[in-house]
């Protein structure tokens, strides 16, 4: 059998984050999807709005009801500087040392990944499952970059699915709503803690 990991911000987590981890649950002789919510992402560029106590709680409570799903506070726990993968990559290969490993990385975090930190041994560590919203965009990327035939990856392509959690953060300040963007227990969760501005009587 094998693991999936399924790394990010989850600022806030949605469910296009759900739909991808069971597509790879329905695609890959894989066991259970581990999401591991970051304490610092390395790569991008903006400060994390909602508490890592909260981020972590919002995950927890958006996979609850999918006994394969399973939340690790491993990179929020730790608290190092940066989330960095290859620490958590190595952290559970220990864990599973005779498992193989996925890693579950996205269409815009793949195009950056020759840039992560220690990715050669990283790499050694791991297939990565791209989940590419446009297979043919992703797929001339890898062709054109030498890169990518030094790792193990396979590519997934999801449906469309245009949601992300900065906009679900711009709708909560514009006053719009987030219906069916996150579970009904996250939108909960979000509405009586005020996450992103919102309030118990927004829409």
């Amino acid at each position: 059998m094998a693991i999936a990991l399924y790394g990010g911000s989850f600022d806030p987590i949605h469910i296009g984050h759900l739909i991808t981890a069971q597509n790879v649950i329905e695609n890959y002789d894989v066991e259970k999807v581990i999401f591991i919510p970051s304490h610092v992402t390395p790569l991008k560029n903006r400060e994390l709005e909602a508490s890592d106590e909260d981020r972590l709680k919002m995950t927890y409570i958006s996979t609850k009801n999918n006994n394969k799903f399973i939340v690790s506070d491993y990179e929020i726990m730790k608290k190092d500087d940066v989330s960095y993968t290859y620490n958590t990559l190595k952290y559970f290969k220990e864990i599973y040392p005779d498992e193989k490993i996925y890693f579950i990385v996205g269409t815009d975090r793949a195009k950056d990944l020759k840039k992560w930190y220690n990715i050669e041994e990283l790499s050694k560590l791991v297939t990565f499952i791209f989940t590419a919203r446009n297979g043919e965009s992703l797929e001339e990327i890898i062709a054109s970059d030498e890169f990518y035939k030094t790792i193990s990856y396979e590519i997934m392509i999801s449906p469309i699915i245009e949601i992300s959690s900065s906009l679900i953060r711009d709708n909560i300040k514009n006053n719009k709503s987030i219906n069916y963007m996150v579970t009904d227990e996250c939108k909960v969760y979000i509405e009586e803690l005020d996450l992103y501005g919102i309030s118990r009587n927004s829409k």
